[in-house]
């Protein structure tokens, strides 16, 4: 185009110079033809224009369409097993229809509390599942979705039907076309496929998840109506025929059916929860072993309750302690966690009681098994009323001969037992007169109420008793703050719980109990509802469960810091008398290792109460500023152990020299190091101090230092000999390392004496005092045994005798 553009501009010049007058006619008729050919070449450059452009937009767009397609053919390679998710969604659709049995099918003539609960329960656990395979197909959905508009809308693109009036253009432009059109094709047909079989499954979730809460909404109605009516009469007296009788063996079969799916779920939606639980329970055990092995008088093991058996001892304080940690557990779960620690229990006080109150127990405990397993059947039928009433019967039976035998009381020293006893009594006879008169759920409920609450009551006493005991056997062991326990002072414990355990433990005994009725929601709702309810404060929102959770972690993390700290650094705990224990030393590195887990906590812990980090990020930026005019020596001591971590001037476990003073180092922490000096105190230098001093490390220089001993002996004596006697003195003594080697070297001779050095070395662990009197001692002897005198100071006065006259 510019060649034209100058061949035009010359052909006007030209016709200027030629023609002179611009108004002659053939001038213009020139002019004009000038004038049409430069409108022509500017619409054929801006159409030139357009159409390069259009050319690489058409690459671009063509490249993301290849591109494109092969991430769709990538993700739907990967796939998602829709055969698998329907075959889970026709499970959890049998499972639905059997939780309806005996509420919405076969439900007799009145409904059953437990039922109730327990159908509410899996249809919540099965509400879940169904919502998280929801958000499973919603989530693919959205990919395939996304694939297919992103693909339309490049195939749509304005700049792919901009089309050249070159023919060899045409032709290339129409063959790329074509190709990506058969890449393409089949991957739209997939995506439009998948889409369709996506949409089905949907279909299919949205109406089960409709279906279970329209079934949870009544099933709460039932539970309201059902609550309204405690006391109302749900069947026939007792000695009359029941209208409906379903066979037994389908009614256990349903229960066990639902009570197995109620007790799988929860168990999953409680993973991290059941895991801590076990790691408590675990770290309690291990914790009453270490008390056994550290107490050596075996009567005193034998006569301990807490310590005969370790094991089954450590197992019932976890249970009945760790087991609040589970939010609204189902009955079955806490059956069967009562019903094994109850079970340890036996066999660890039956050296403790009388034959006549362990069958007490004995008889009480299978009581409550009998009535816990009856509780897990969720139908009513004429055979249980039956089996409620023979049981509340024998209940209240062992409970007389309990608080009727007044020669038998005075065996028992724990006497507040006898009130969950007579408690039981109390509530096993009001059963019995409810299920005569046909209140069978009211009944039911007191014939489960009654035992647990005497079988709660009795495991905490004794879970308090062993609490007590281990308390104190620990302050007879552990006399002084000791390391491997964090530093608990147990003269500050004390020899008993304190009195915050106690009140867990009867809050603990009121929740186990007041669990058995239904109106305990009354008091659980609005408590939880406390908890999970969001606060405003400003423009902030929080929970109490995340403040909760806030304390948790940041006082896991501290905890969790000195533990890494103790089993890395401290080496004053031995296996044995005499022999060091061995183990990897991480040496100053702990201090980084804690500081990383202790800011990790930090940030963890804001998160979970909902604060951003960017925000914590302007309010420790604004910390700065105080931090910088009041707090200097305080970040002067943290910088300094920061220093200190990385450059590793001193280590844990150096042998150092301050100022004259030398000392071990004991740990580097993250304002102040501990050094133990050698006349047993501990000095708390800062680290800032530390870093600044003059440090004089023996154990960076080979772990070995040089003594010297100074001698003088008299004149006379054969030098070469005590050269000789000497050395063969200090290759014979084995604190003495012959690596170093040793010197004999005679360094004055003064006015009395021969002054003579020994030098030799030794390891720093060693006492340097020690090996200098030993060597001492030796030496004397073989100075001694070889008439070899050492120099004393001696003035020896010469008096003249000559006579006056002679002089």
């Amino acid at each position: 185009m510019s060649r034209k553009f100058l061949a035009c501009f010359f052909i006007i010049l030209f016709s200027k110079v030629l023609f002179g007058n611009p108004q002659d006619s053939l001038q213009q008729g020139f002019v004009a033809k000038t004038e049409r050919f430069f409108k022509e070449s500017a619409k054929r450059s801006v159409r030139d224009l357009e159409m390069d452009r259009a050319a690489i937009r058409q690459n671009r767009v063509l490249e993301d369409i290849k591109l494109l397609a092969s991430q769709s053919r990538s993700f739907l390679r990967k796939g998602f097993d829709s055969l698998n998710v329907d075959q889970g969604l026709k499970e959890l659709i049998v499972l639905h229809d059997i939780a309806k049995d005996g509420v919405f099918e076969n439900k007799g003539s009145a409904q059953s509390s437990r039922n109730l609960t327990v159908t509410f329960n899996i249809l919540n656990a099965l509400s879940i599942e169904v919502r998280s395979l929801k958000r499973d197909m919603d989530r693919y959905q959205d990919r395939i979705t996304n694939y297919q508009l992103d693909l339309d809308s490049l195939s749509n693109d304005p700049a792919l039907f901009v089309i050249s009036k070159d023919s060899a253009n045409l032709a290339r432009y129409m063959g790329r076309i074509r190709v990506i059109a058969r890449e393409i094709s089949p991957i739209t047909l997939k995506l439009a496929e998948r889409i369709n079989s996506v949409h089905e499954l949907q279909n299919k979730i949205n109406i089960e998840l409709a279906r279970l809460e329209s079934d949870m909404e009544e099933v709460l109605y039932y539970q309201n109506r059902l609550s309204n009516r405690t006391i109302a009469r749900n069947f026939v007296n007792i000695w009359f025929p029941s209208k409906f009788e379903r066979p037994m063996n389908e009614i256990l079969f349903f229960s066990f059916v639902k009570a197995k799916w109620l007790y799988f779920y929860y168990l999953r939606a409680h993973l991290g929860k059941l895991l801590f639980f076990f790691l408590a329970t675990l770290v309690v055990v291990s914790y009453v072993y270490v008390l056994r092995r550290r107490i050596n008088d075996k009567n005193m093991v034998q006569s301990s309750l807490l310590l005969r058996r370790p094991l089954l001892s450590g197992l019932i304080i976890g249970l009945c302690v760790m087991q609040f940690i589970f939010p609204a557990p189902p009955f079955v779960f806490t059956i069967t966690i009562l019903t094994v620690a109850s079970v340890f229990l036996s066999l660890v006080f039956r050296p403790a009681i009388t034959g006549y109150w362990m069958a007490i127990w004995l008889s009480i405990l299978t009581l409550f098994i009998l009535a816990g397993l009856d509780n897990l059947v969720l139908q009513p039928s004429r055979s249980e009323r039956w089996l409620i009433l023979v049981i509340a019967s024998l209940s209240c039976l062992v409970g007389l001969l309990a608080l009727l035998n007044k020669e038998r009381r005075d065996e028992i020293k724990e006497r507040w037992i006898l009130f969950p006893i007579a408690f039981m009594v109390f509530l096993e006879f009001a059963s019995i007169i409810m299920n005569l008169f046909g209140r069978f759920n009211l009944s039911k409920v007191l014939l489960v109420a009654g035992l647990t609450n005497a079988v709660v009551f009795i495991l905490f006493l004794w879970v308090i008793r062993l609490v007590n005991e281990g308390l104190q056997l620990a302050s007879s062991v552990y006399q002084k703050q000791e390391r491997r326990l964090f530093y608990i002072n147990y003269n500050r414990v004390g020899k008993r719980a304190p009195v915050f355990f106690y009140a867990v433990l009867i809050v603990g005994w009121f929740v186990l109990f007041g669990r058995n009725f239904y109106e305990f929601r009354f008091l659980a709702d609005p408590l939880r509802d406390f908890l999970e309810t969001e606060h405003r404060l400003g423009n902030y929102q929080f929970s109490v469960n995340n403040l909760a959770v806030f304390l948790l972690i940041m006082v896991c993390a501290t905890v969790l810091s000195k533990i890494v700290s103790y089993f890395a650094a401290d080496s004053q705990w031995e296996k044995k008398e005499g022999a060091a224990q061995h183990k990897f030393r991480l040496g100053s590195w702990i201090l980084l290792v804690r500081i990383t887990i202790i800011v990790i906590g930090f940030f963890l812990a804001f998160s979970a109460l909902g604060i951003p980090v960017q925000q914590i990020g302007i309010i420790v930026g604004a910390l700065g500023v105080g931090i910088g005019f009041g707090l200097q020596t305080l970040v002067n001591n943290l910088v300094s152990g920061l220093i200190i971590a990385f450059e590793k001037p001193v280590n844990v476990d150096d042998l150092i020299e301050i100022g004259g003073r030398s000392g071990k180092v004991k740990s580097i922490g993250f304002r102040s190091s501990v050094i133990a000096t050698a006349e047993g105190a501990d000095l708390i230098m800062p680290n800032g101090d530390l870093l600044n001093a003059h440090v004089m490390n023996w154990s960076q220089g080979g772990a070995k230092k040089r003594l010297s001993i100074r001698l003088e002996v008299k004149y006379g004596v054969d030098l070469e000999w005590v050269t000789q006697l000497l050395k063969k003195i200090m290759d014979e003594d084995e604190q003495i390392l012959s690596s170093g080697g040793t010197a004999v070297q005679f360094v004055q001779v003064s006015s009395q004496a021969v002054v003579v050095e020994l030098y030799f070395w030794v390891r720093i662990s060693k006492d340097s005092g020690g090996v200098k009197s030993g060597l001492l001692t030796k030496i004397y002897a073989a100075f001694a045994d070889e008439g070899i005198d050492m120099a004393l100071p001696i003035q020896q006065i010469v008096l003249d005798q000559t006579d006056s006259e002679q002089k």
